[in-house]
């Protein structure tokens, strides 16, 4: 495969970073993953590490070198790492699990697969114009899904972040699972947490995505949305593929 990734991740306004990102790869096969420990619950940190590191560990076990079911590898590692959480908890003896939202996403075989739990996104951008993203497991976007708010109404509600889809916790995780998705050259997977998305559109995104290289496109993106947020800015993290080789900038 012929692609370019670059990863970030800030604190923001907030004493510490409670996200956490993954990265791996075979000669056939990459997963990216980014995990958001839920602020409301204790040791949010805890429960998106044990999530990147279950997921990491799950693809180097099992990509020889390509999955053999990317979208069934998304579900496994995912309700994996749900129990894994619970189990920490338990032999912690904690009040309650921690947990945390997770977007994570497979290519192999010129394809990508995503999973989302919560609301971490992925963003599919194509050479010149935005595809789609996630849908948020969240209060809002059920709102907004039943017509109640528009998209920008939604953002100036209380409440926004309200979610009703975890990993980790008493609830199973309800996982979206995308169909295997065709890349072309110049596609662009952009995966990311609140604190990112939330100040950003994703014309922005890809205006900064198609005029620079990716790392400093990203570093761009993180110090607008950075600002934007502003004292309170929740803790931002980013990574971004571009499928194909970097062109040429002037």
């Amino acid at each position: 495969m012929n692609y370019g990734i670059y990863q970030a991740s800030r604190k923001g306004g907030r004493p510490y970073n409670e996200d956490r990102l993954l990265y791996a790869h075979s000669d056939a096969a990459l997963v990216m993953a980014v995990a958001d420990g839920m602020g409301g619950h204790a040791h949010g940190e805890v429960a998106s590490q044990l999530t990147v590191d279950t997921l990491g560990r799950m693809f180097n076990e099992e990509a020889k070198p390509a999955l053999a079911d990317p979208s069934g590898f998304l579900l496994d590692a995912i309700y994996a790492a749900h129990d894994a959480i619970n189990a920490h908890a338990l032999e912690a003896d904690m009040a309650e699990p921690p947990r945390t939202t997770c977007v994570a996403c497979v290519v192999q075989e010129g394809m990508a697969t995503w999973a989302h739990v919560g609301d971490s996104r992925l963003y599919h951008f194509g050479r010149d114009r935005f595809r789609r993203h996630t849908r948020d497991h969240s209060m809002v976007q059920d709102l907004i899904d039943r017509g109640i708010f528009s998209e920008d109404e939604a953002q100036q509600k209380a409440g926004r972040n309200y979610l009703y889809n975890a990993v980790g916790g008493a609830m199973l995780p309800d996982i979206e699972v995308s169909d295997a998705t065709p890349l072309h050259v110049g596609d662009l997977l952009l995966l990311c947490s609140d604190g990112f998305w939330d100040s950003l559109t994703p014309e922005e995104m890809l205006a900064e995505l198609k005029a620079k290289p990716l790392q400093q496109a990203v570093q761009c993106l993180m110090d607008l949305a950075e600002t934007r947020g502003g004292a309170r800015c929740d803790n931002l993290s980013v990574l971004a593929l571009r499928y194909g080789p970097e062109p040429a900038f002037g």
